[in-house]
C-alpha cells in the first residue's frame, strides 16, 4: 500500500479539485440499456462519467437516501431501492466509455466474487472474450463461476490464472478489490487503466478499496465509486481495527467531506 500514488484529488478531494465545466459541455450519448434512457438521474450520471476530464476527483454514484440530484460535475445521486440501479448505471458507463474512447482501459473491482461475476455477466452482453476478462483468484473453484462468465476466464492446470501475453489487450478487466493486486504483480504498468471502478464500495474497507488505486492509478486515472454509505459497511472482526476506524469505508469517508456534501454548494448545482 505504500506506493507513489498519494494524490489529494483522490485521497482528500476538495472543491478546488473539481473541474469548472458543466452539463452544457456534455456530449450526447446513445444508450445501450433502454432502461436508462428515461431515467434522468441515471442518464446524467453516465454522461458525467463519460465526460469527466482525465485526473478528476472520484465520481460517486450512490443511493437510495438522497431526495434530490446535486452537482453534475462531481456527484451523481441515484434515488432507488438498494441494488436496483447503481450496477446498471456502472455497466452502462463502462460500455459508453469504450464506445466513445477506443483507447479507454477499465479495471472494475468489487469486494466480493459474486458482485464481480454479476458485472462480468452484464458486460458480456456487449463485449466479447477478446475485450473482457474476468480475473479470478487461483483459490476459487470452477463450479463457483456462473456458466455465462466462464468463457471470459482463463485456467491453467485446472486452476484459474491469467493469460500473460493478452492482459494488456483487454479493454475491461473485472476482479475483486484484493485480486486487483494481481494486475500489478504481473507487471502491468501504472496508468494502464484510464478508469478504475469500484462497485459496492460501501462494503469494502478503505485499504481494500485502495489496492487497485494505489497500485495502478496515475495522474490521469479517473476513479468511479458506486454503493450505499447508509447500508451495511465493511465487516470488521478485529476490535483494534474497529477502534482505528476501519469500519468506515472509503465511500463513506468521501461522503463526509464538504465537497460531497448534499447541504453544501454542490447541492445547488454550483461547481
Amino acid at each position: 500500500m505504500n506506493t507513489v500514488f498519494t494524490q489529494d484529488r483522490v485521497l482528500f478531494p476538495l472543491a478546488a479539485h473539481v473541474p469548472s465545466s458543466g452539463a452544457m459541455g456534455m456530449q450526447p450519448i446513445n444508450v445501450f440499456n433502454p432502461l436508462i434512457q428515461n431515467n434522468q438521474p441515471q442518464l446524467l450520471a453516465v454522461k458525467s462519467v463519460v465526460n469527466q476530464a482525465p485526473g478528476s476527483p472520484p465520481f460517486v454514484v450512490f443511493g437510495p437516501y438522497v431526495p434530490f440530484f446535486p452537482s453534475f460535475d462531481l456527484l451523481s445521486y441515484l434515488r432507488h431501492r438498494p441494488g436496483t440501479g447503481k450496477t446498471i448505471t456502472i455497466v452502462e458507463a463502462i460500455l459508453q466509455l469504450l464506445h466513445n474512447n477506443p483507447q479507454a482501459r477499465i479495471l472494475a473491482c468489487t469486494p466480493s466474487n459474486s458482485a464481480a461475476d454479476l458485472i462480468a455477466e452484464r458486460l458480456s452482453a456487449g463485449l466479447n472474450t477478446d475485450q473482457l476478462f474476468r480475473l479470478v483468484a487461483p483459490s476459487r473453484f470452477k463450479d463457483q463461476i456462473p456458466d455465462v462468465v466462464k468463457p471470459y476466464t482463463y485456467t491453467q492446470q485446472d486452476h484459474f490464472s491469467v493469460p500473460m501475453p493478452r492482459m494488456t489487450a483487454f479493454k475491461v478487466i473485472v476482479s475483486t478489490c484484493v485480486s486487483a493486486a494481481i494486475v500489478s504483480g504481473i507487471g502491468m504498468a501504472r496508468g494502464h487503466f484510464s478508469h478504475i471502478f469500484i462497485d459496492e464500495a460501501g462494503q469494502a474497507t478503505e485499504p481494500e478499496a485502495f489496492v487497485s488505486i494505489k497500485m495502478m492509478a496515475d495522474n490521469k486515472t479517473n476513479v468511479v465509486l458506486s454503493g450505499d454509505p447508509k447500508q451495511l459497511g465493511p465487516i470488521i472482526r478485529s476490535g483494534v481495527a474497529r477502534e482505528l476506524g476501519l469500519e468506515m469505508s472509503y465511500l463513506e469517508r468521501l461522503m463526509g467531506r464538504e465537497v460531497y456534501s448534499v447541504e453544501g454548494g454542490n447541492a445547488s448545482g454550483r461547481t
